[in-house]
């Protein structure tokens, strides 16, 4: 059966096939690839024209192109632009419209101040900068905003975490329909360009990653911490040396800081069977990825040699992290996509869509981060939280079906108000749907330097998890534990609590049960 035979293949095979892959695996640019890039980087040398359609083939017989799908003239950067200068938006058509950026800017910032933010120098590049905020123990950095102009409009958004936030648009100035068309062909031109630039810049950073990841050594069984305390196997890993440049090289950090720690090496690729990324384990569990590269979408797989090994098989698993990812696999025998982490599952399952075949059953094992409602109170209560007179609880999911439990909270007040602390104070908001607590939201702010830390937080495991297995219309399965001490979320947790054994039945109540080998390897 497929699932024996993959469960049982050697780990040291498993290394080998990964490293034949990333060998033969073209890691360039396809020619498709290449003129796509050419293409956006000559539609970012474009002028665009505000041509009425009447006057377009005039245009046209001066010399300018037409973009049929959008409609609108253009010539290129290099060409004269005397015999166009009536129809080409620039600066003074601006300013003559009513759209002075000096202005737009001294109105952002008097809105800026409308909002008790403290604004400095604006940078209106579409980009979130931080912002001080007036509180009564001073300027502190608890706002942010953005500014751009968007096709001739000027358009913002404000955020005061201390208070209110919104958006803002510059009401001054009018432009012709033509007009407000070409400036938002340019603006459109240049956001592809940087895109073009920035994958440019990832594949460049992924091949000089490949390049150390096939030198480096294969993992023998679990010989590294993390795997022991993991209790799990090595699949497709390596292994590198805090010592070397490798691990600069690998993380593209130039500052890495030397260690004598050894790193298990984890590669992501996408559905082409290119090498996106690494996840760098250490063995106190800490995780890097490569900066600069492209994770949204990357993936491990375990179990499979490549993308198309899982369009032949029984049956594919997908699973967030790797200790998780190899929990299934070893109780299972089934092939495991491993995304990383949950906002990724979702990025994974979009691409995968195209790929796997409709009718082949998968299953999303999902992590269920249940205790958030838990981990806002520790924190609020790390801070000097306020016992309420009464306590209050609220029911959180807990499982399959819709099962719940109730929490308890009995060291903060969540009604969503600002409360006193011993260092400081907090506000703790519990949004809830159907009498169950979806999310909450906490705001701290520590009496001694005033700093303001807001977190939102929800059971996204589980919530990535089902969105995941909708787009590849399948189902979801949360684990279930005997005890929750400790409190466990994910199948490696299960695994460790309550063996193998305890993760195969609960797979397998999901899938066609021959599909599930008895004989998945127990470690």
């Amino acid at each position: 059966m497929y699932s024996t035979t993959m469960a049982k293949r050697s780990t040291r095979g498993q290394a080998r096939a990964v490293e034949r892959f990333l060998a033969s695996v073209p890691q360039g640019k396809s020619s498709r690839q290449q003129g796509n890039i050419k293409s956006n980087a000559s539609q970012a040398q474009r002028i665009y024209l505000a041509v009425p359609r009447a006057d377009i083939p005039k245009a046209r017989s001066l010399g300018a192109h037409l973009d049929y799908d959008r409609r609108l003239c253009w010539i290129d950067a290099s060409t004269d632009r005397t015999p166009f200068a009536a129809w080409i938006v620039d600066e003074t058509v601006l300013a003559n419209a009513g759209i002075d950026p000096e202005e737009a800017i001294a109105d952002f910032s008097l809105a800026m101040r409308t909002f008790g933010l403290i604004p400095d120098t604006v940078r209106a590049d579409g980009a979130w900068h931080t912002a001080k905020v007036e509180t009564p123990a001073g300027p502190r950095n608890s706002g942010s905003y953005k500014l751009e102009r968007v096709g001739g409009e000027w358009r913002g958004y404000i955020r005061n975490f201390k208070g209110a936030s919104g958006p803002w648009r510059f009401q001054k100035g009018r432009l012709t329909r033509e007009q407000r068309a070409a400036l938002a062909a340019a603006d459109s031109d240049r956001r592809a360009a940087r895109a073009a630039k920035v994958i440019e810049e990832q594949r460049e950073i992924a091949a000089r990653a490949l390049k150390v990841l096939v030198t480096l050594p294969e993992v023998e069984c679990d010989a590294h911490p993390y795997l022991a305390r993991k209790g799990v196997g090595a699949h497709g890993l390596r292994i590198a040396s805090g010592r070397g440049m490798d691990m600069i090289t690998l993380l593209n950090l130039a500052h890495f800081k030397a260690t004598s720690d050894e790193y298990l090496i984890i590669p992501g690729r996408d559905i082409q069977d290119r090498l996106r990324t690494v996840q760098a384990l250490g063995p106190d569990g800490s995780k890097l990825f490569t900066k600069g590269a492209r994770k949204t979408g990357a993936f491990h797989l375990i179990g499979a040699r490549r993308v198309a090994d899982l369009v032949s098989a029984p049956a594919v698993l997908l699973s967030e992290g790797y200790a998780t990812g190899a929990s299934i696999y070893e109780a299972t025998g089934l092939p495991v996509i491993v995304c990383f982490d949950a906002g990724n599952l979702v990025a994974v399952a979009k691409d995968l869509v195209h790929v796997l075949p409709r009718r082949q059953p998968k299953l999303v094992c999902a992590d269920n981060d249940q205790f958030f409602l838990e981990t806002a109170v520790t924190r609020i209560a790390e801070l000097g939280g306020v016992a309420p007179a009464t306590e209050c609880s609220f029911k959180v999911n807990a499982g399959p079906r819709d099962a719940t439990r109730t929490v308890r909270v009995v060291d903060a007040i969540a009604d969503g108000q600002w409360h006193a602390s011993a260092h400081g104070k907090y506000r703790l908001a519990v949004e809830c749907r159907r009498g169950v607590a979806r999310s909450v939201t906490v705001d701290v702010i520590t009496g001694s330097d005033g700093k303001h830390v807001r977190s939102t937080t929800s059971n996204r495991g589980v919530d990535s998890a089902a969105e995941a297995a909708r787009i590849l219309r399948c189902q979801a399965i949360v684990p279930v534990f005997n005890s929750l001490v400790g409190r466990p979320t994910d199948f490696n947790d299960l695994a460790s609590a309550e063996g193998l054994a305890a993760v195969r039945e609960q797979v397998r109540l999901m899938l066609p049960r021959e599909l599930v080998s008895t004989n998945a390897t127990e470690r």
